[in-house]
């Protein structure tokens, strides 16, 4: 049986505690290690683990991430512009004066003195509407990234497992065409002998000739086509040549994870789906961004203070003693806006004209979920259908190949005979496994529509591999899956 791995959903809400973070990034460096290690000693990597090698190494993720970081300090941003406003001044001067009268008589005066200033200045806002409008907001906002973080997790979850799924289909079509090229070189061989002992003639061999080529590269190309798509797969989770994949327990019967009901999967949507939730909020958020303009032509209101200390070691003529001056403030401001040559009028109109946009991006998002739901609950049951077709080839291609191998015992098949039924079976087990990765691919989609898949969906999934792919022998008879 494949490993089982536990790791812990990461959340957006888990996400400001510092050491579940340095946590996190310690487990996907000792994952990373340990895909190679794996591959080192003969291993193999499970889904779950490669889940947990992506989750803090993709790009698109750690930015999701980082967004939620940026909302959450606008937010601090926001309150703190109702918070009282504390600023203190201070300067220190040296002055040279020329004092000149008007009259011609008195001489020109000429001091040299210092003079220093400080002064404490506090503004506590006491109403501006915009102000209010400004932390909701910032609080929408936040939430709204909180959601895209939990999309974009499950957003890369899907695209992994469908990266990891591709990369099992490409491997199965390489172990189909190498049997189909081994079988045409046997019948190939058969063809060259029969012409060079005159039972046939040049025609068939080479005939048997050119369909054998066309089978080398085909293989050639399906080994190229595995390379390109364990290419795709690094995108998600960095080098990965020496990664080895499990193989599908044939003798696995996979349950109706989506059941019958497509209506109660839609159902869900508007209640469970991140990315339409994220929707819903930047409404919210647009809506305060409407308040907030508005209140633009709204007065605001202050409570001022301020404390000034002015010295100076000269009087303001030359001859006088110096002074200290100590000034308190206390005061209410008010600010009424008056006109603005329309530019409030236009930030509203453009807050109106932004909130349509959520609107209809969260729609858009409706329908889109909407979609993937249904497209993933079709491709379940066409996977599905197509799983048990390829099941019954399987049966008759096993018993084909029996029959052969026995008629060859007797001398009654030929070794091409034999390699040709083996074709089938492979083209056969080909065919059932690219349903059932249909299937599981179906299955990750839809969950990662409504938000809900979890690391034991994964780990149950990873139930259904084996390390080899002779580790579970596939049965005589089959049960329908």
């Amino acid at each position: 049986m494949a490993r089982k791995t536990t790791y812990a959903r990461k959340g957006s809400t888990g996400r400001s505690n510092a050491q579940t973070v340095a946590l996190a990034g310690a487990l996907a460096l000792c994952l990373a290690c340990g895909v190679a290690q794996a591959a080192t000693d003969g291993g193999v990597t499970s889904l779950g683990e490669l889940f947990a090698i992506a989750h803090d190494s993709e790009p698109g993720y750690r930015a999701a991430k980082a967004s939620v970081d940026a909302s959450r300090a606008r937010t601090r941003q926001a309150l703190g512009a109702m918070l009282p406003q504390l600023s203190a001044t201070a300067t220190a001067d040296g002055n040279r004066r020329h004092y000149d009268t008007l009259d011609r008589f008195t001489k020109t005066e000429r001091d040299r003195y210092h003079s220093n200033t400080d002064q404490l200045s506090l503004t506590q806002p006491l109403w501006h509407a915009a102000n209010l409008a400004s932390l909701n907001e910032a609080k929408e906002t936040a939430r709204q990234t909180e959601y895209q973080l939990e999309d974009a997790e499950q957003q890369l979850y899907q695209k992994l497992a469908s990266a990891w799924f591709d990369l099992m289909e490409a491997r199965d079509e390489v172990l189909f065409t190498t049997a189909q090229r081994d079988a045409l070189h046997a019948q190939w061989d058969i063809a060259r002998r029969g012409a060079e002992l005159g039972a046939q003639g040049e025609p068939q061999a080479e005939d048997a000739y050119a369909k054998y080529q066309e089978a080398a590269a085909d293989e050639t190309s399906a080994e190229l086509d595995q390379a390109s798509k364990l290419a795709a797969l690094e995108q998600w989770v960095g080098p990965a040549e020496d990664l080895k994949q499990p193989y599908l327990n044939d003798q696995a019967n996979l349950p109706n994870l989506l059941g019958d009901d497509l209506d109660a999967w839609l159902a869900q949507i508007d209640t469970h789906s991140p990315a339409l939730r994220a929707a819903m909020h930047a409404i919210a958020a647009a809506n305060e961004e409407v308040s907030k303009e508005r209140a633009g032509h709204q007065p605001t209101l202050d409570l001022v203070a301020s404390y000034g200390n002015n010295d100076q070691n000269a009087g303001n003529f030359p001859g006088q003693a110096g002074y200290r001056i100590r000034t308190l403030t206390v005061g209410l401001q008010l600010n009424v806006p008056l006109y603005s040559g329309g530019t409030q009028s236009a930030k509203v109109a453009e807050a109106l004209a932004l909130r349509d946009k959520a609107h209809d991006d969260m729609e858009a998002a409706r329908r889109l979920a909407i979609v993937n739901v249904k497209t993933a609950f079709l491709a379940w049951r066409a996977g599905l259908a197509k799983a048990r077709a390829a099941r019954a080839a399987e049966t008759s291609a096993e018993r084909a190949l029996a029959l052969a191998e026995r008629g060859s015992a007797r001398g009654l098949k030929t070794e091409a005979d034999v390699l040709t039924a083996r074709q089938q079976m492979a083209a056969a087990r080909r065919d059932m496994h690219k349903g059932r990765y249909q299937q599981l691919t179906a299955f990750i989609k839809l969950k990662t529509t409504l938000g809900e898949l979890t690391a034991t969906d994964i780990d149950e999934l990873d139930q259904y591999f084996v390390s080899s792919p002779h580790e579970a022998p596939l049965p005589r008879e089959h049960a329908k899956s």
